[in-house]
This record gives C-alpha cells, structure tokens and sequence, in this order.
C-alpha cells in the first residue's frame, strides 16, 4: 500500500521561541547519555544499568515518583548473550484532573544498537563489534520525554499523562515481546482498558535537521515513494493505519501552535519495515500510536552508526520541535496553554 503523505504549514504565530532553556535540558541529557555513557544495551550492561539510573534520578528530580518495571530475557537463540538478563522500563504518571479522562502515553526507547553486520541489519550480534553511542538513536528521544515531563509536572492538565523510558527497542529485540514496549502495552491495556488509553506518541531520532551530503541513503527515492526529502526542514509524525486519524490530528494542532512544519505520513502495515519504533507495541494493541521522527534513518548517514554523537545534533531546530511538542503535549492533554 502507497504511503499517505501530508505536509501541514504551520498556521500558529511566526516568532522565533525563547527554546535557551529547552536546549539546554537537551544538551545535558543527550551529552549524558551518549558522551558520558556512550553505547548502552545489554550487551554492555554496565552502561545499560547507568543510563537507567540516569533517567530515573531526572525524573525523580521533576518531582516524579518512578515505577521500574523489569523482565527477564528468555534463553533463545536470538538473545544470545543477553538470556537471564533483567530488562527495566522507568513508568512515571501525571495525574490528570478528571479520572475519567483517558491518558496519553508518551513514552521512548534508551537503548542503543549493538554491532552488527551492518546498519540496517537484526542481527546476530557481533561479539567484540562496537555499536553506536545513540545521540541521536535514541538519546535525542529520551531527552524530549523527560523535557516534556519536566515541562508539564505543574500544569494542570484534564488528562493524565505517562511518560515511559523504554527498554529493548533495538535489535535483536525489535519487534519482539523483548521490546520493552510491548511489554508496557500489554500491560497497561491490562491494567486501563484500550478506551482508557487516548493515544500514543514516541519520539524516535528527534536532533537531525541540516542539510549533509549522504553517501548511504537513498533519500530521492525515500523521497519520491513516502515524502520524506532529503532537506529536513519539517518533523515527521509517522502512523500505520491503526495511527492515521491521530497522528494527521496531532500534525494538524501542531502546526497550528508553533511555525515549525510537520508531515504526517500513513502506511499500511504490510511488512516488517513499516512500523517505525515503539509505536508498533501500542499498535498491535490497537492503540492509536505514531512516532515522531527527524527521518534521520531515512537519510543520514550516523543513523546506527559510531559516527551517531552529541555534537551532530541541530539542537537550535531541535529545540525548537520539543518548544512545539510541549504545547502539543498541553493541548492534547487539555491544559492551559504553554507560553
């Protein structure tokens, strides 16, 4: 099935945002993770354990009560070298005023891709092959949930909000039941109920904006087959069917709130490709879910690479999107409105 693409002009006010701030939260916490820590999986617990206590300590220091909630990676084939393992996923929630309103779930993966054959590849692993630091893949999406979270703690919101850090997103656990993802699908679908759940959204390599000469990306025909172009002057909310209606929604508010543009892209899910993160996990449930991508892994060349560090990140532009989300975030939720 031929994607649905829609490119939504921002209709909202044309002044440039005071982002100083939100940059600044997202320069610490991309340099923390990807620079202090660097590659963080199970096949480098160490670092996997340091970037968990990371995330739970800020969110702790937003004033958040945060709730691990672990699994053990069976002994397969496929997790070779991570079996017996625990896997954590940090949940926090914001109440909202009504307990009748249904939640948003913004949530994002911290892990990052263990060295493989190549970039795009789901395994084996490659004992002994470096991975990627993650800046941008997902250090970059870890540091828009917790700026969001830090962002809405005193805003009076209807809806409640759960913001979550995800384990396992990357191979060889994608698509698995080892994603941490999925494991939080099930489990909070168990615990609400799906009318309970109005959405959820992931932010999924946020930082990548300018312009760079690609030698690995075939971004004309990206381009010409999804919309998405090799100048990235736009954030892309990307959907399966199950996402359509609320992502093209979502697109629609954000472009009414901030000047920065956003295409909304729909597939139908025919193949293993079409599902672009932890979305996939709300997805199988039924849940509307989209990601909210740079379309880094569509054209840039760091994506899954060593070459993926904090100092390649746009974090003017990039600031400016998590300026939009906050106020996206707000709206949707029914809060006052962010300055």
């Amino acid at each position: 099935m031929a994607a649905c693409t829609k490119l939504y002009q921002p209709t909202g006010s044309g002044e440039i945002p005071d982002t100083a701030g939100i940059s600044k939260m997202l320069r610490q916490d991309v340099y923390a993770l990807a620079e202090g820590i660097g590659e963080r999986n199970h096949y480098h617990q160490a670092a996997y354990d340091r970037a968990r206590d990371y995330i739970k300590r800020e969110f702790e220091k937003a004033g958040y009560t945060v709730d691990e909630q672990t699994f053990t990676i069976p002994d397969e084939k496929d997790f070779a070298g991570a079996a017996g393992k625990t896997a954590t996923n940090l949940e926090v929630r914001k109440p909202g005023t009504d307990p009748d309103a249904p939640w948003l779930i913004i949530g994002a993966h911290y892990d990052t891709r263990v060295g493989m054959k190549n970039w795009h590849c789901h395994g084996p692993v490659i004992s002994g092959k470096t991975g990627t630091p993650g800046a941008n893949d997902n250090a970059s999406g870890i540091a828009t949930v917790l700026t969001i979270a830090r962002a809405m703690k005193d805003v009076p919101t209807r809806n409640g909000i759960i913001f979550v850090a995800y384990a396992n997103e990357e191979p060889p656990f994608f698509q698995t039941d080892q994603m941490g993802s999925r494991q939080h699908a099930r489990r909070i679908v168990k615990e609400l109920g799906k009318d309970k759940i109005a959405g959820m959204m992931t932010p999924e390599t946020l930082g990548v904006y300018s312009p760079r000469q690609n030698k690995k990306r075939n971004t004309r025909l990206a381009g010409s087959l999804v919309g998405i172009l090799d100048r990235c002057d736009y954030v892309a909310f990307m959907s399966t069917l199950t996402g359509k209606k609320y992502a093209h929604s979502c697109a629609k508010t954000f472009a009414a709130l901030n000047r920065f543009p956003v295409r909304a892209v729909t597939f139908g899910y025919l193949t293993r490709g079409i599902a672009w993160s932890d979305d996939w996990s709300y997805m199988k449930e039924g849940i509307p879910s989209f990601a909210i991508t740079d379309t880094a892994y569509m054209r840039c060349d760091d994506y899954h690479e060593t070459s993926d560090t904090a100092d390649k990140l746009d974090y003017k532009q990039f600031s400016e999107v998590v300026h939009g989300l906050i106020k996206l975030t707000t709206a949707l939720a029914g809060g006052t409105p962010a300055k």
